[in-house]
């Protein structure tokens, strides 16, 4: 699959000045997408492979640092004196969960994951950086990923233990669902391209659907927000502790880990919460119900269809199966999004 984003390299000189670097040959990412969702960090790499880690970032001290095991499900980073671990082994050494914490503050340090130059180089000027928000209409957000850029300012970090100079010239944020929208209103996923149709982006913090008319136009007094699969994971820690007699509370991030399995199985013990986690998602897919119901009963007579995206999207199975075709799941809903920023003009 060739991602427009992705350009040979060639060309883009500028003229030295005032000490700046320029990017020479084969340096050049024209752009780059990035998603650091709350559940998954996702990006694209120069060989145009998505990449996709857990969002779980651990600051570690120094010796930590030299006894760490790198893996292929997580990211090693170095910058200005301190240590960072993204992705899986960040969780097995008491990572905070990005759901946890706010995914735009931590964007700087989950962003430099996706910060990889072209093949055969060790340093790269990104010219723009698109960047998935929830809403990127909140001030503070926007102005947390946009320091991710640094342009012309030249900036150095180990990336695996590899050296990489990079420039990024300018940050990009798009809503989470409108990538989405226009990638599936290109591809033909929407049958009634002519009229209404609405992106429901289910995710490990947000379950956030919205309503687009053909040109693109976000209808905003349709917008639907609704708890992801965290606040699920949350009211089954709880039962478990009960029904389990447990002394301590189980892990969100175990649970959420399950859920996305799709075994339902907490720990080493296979503690099975699958009966507590069906009469949660039964509570959710009604809450859910009636949200859209109150906030889209004007729109539902001229709505085409409800494409679901996500790594939490077969939550909403039930209500795929009780609303003909109105409502269905992408095909690869976790991947959706980052592929539909890829090829967003």
């Amino acid at each position: 699959m060739n991602y427009a984003y992705i350009q040979p390299v060639y060309g883009l000189s500028y003229p030295p000045s005032n000490g700046k670097v320029s990017p020479q040959h084969g340096q050049i990412r024209p752009r780059v997408v990035f998603d650091g969702g709350n559940r998954f960090v996702k990006w694209i790499d120069p060989n145009n492979v998505v990449q996709c880690l857990l969002s779980v970032v651990k600051e570690v001290s120094e010796y930590q640092w030299k006894r760490l095991k790198p893996d292929d499900q997580s990211v090693l980073i170095e910058i200005d004196g301190k240590r960072f671990v993204i992705g899986r082994l960040a969780q097995e050494l008491g990572g905070e969960p990005t759901f946890q914490t706010d995914k735009c503050q931590l964007a700087s340090i989950l962003a430099l994951a996706a910060i990889q130059p072209n093949p055969g180089q060790t340093a790269v000027h990104i010219q723009q950086m698109i960047v998935a928000l929830p809403n990127t209409l909140n001030d503070d957000d926007v102005v947390a990923v946009k320091r991710i850029a640094n342009h012309p300012l030249t900036k150095e970090f180990k990336r695996n233990g590899e050296y990489i100079t990079y420039t990024v010239g300018e940050v990009v944020p798009v809503d989470e669902t409108e990538p989405a929208f226009h990638y599936a209103l290109n591809q033909g996923f929407f049958s009634f391209p002519d009229a209404k149709n609405a992106i429901w982006d289910l995710g490990g913090g947000t379950a956030i659907a919205r309503i687009y008319t053909p040109n693109g136009t976000m209808i905003h007094d349709a917008e639907v927000i609704l708890p992801g699969t965290k606040a699920l994971a949350q009211q089954v820690a709880v039962e478990m502790k009960e029904v389990y007699s447990l002394d301590y509370s189980p892990s969100l991030q175990g649970i959420m880990d399950a859920i996305s399995r799709g075994d339902c199985l907490y720990g080493t013990d296979k503690l099975d919460f699958s009966s507590i986690f069906e009469k949660a998602c039964d509570q959710w897919v009604e809450s859910a119900r009636r949200e859209i119901r109150s906030k889209w009963a004007q729109h539902l007579p001229e709505l085409g269809e409800v494409l679901i995206v996500g790594g939490s999207a077969d939550i909403a199975a039930p209500i795929c199966a009780t609303s003909g075709d109105r409502f269905k799941i992408a095909p690869s809903p976790q991947l959706f999004n980052i592929i539909a920023m890829a090829y967003q003009e």
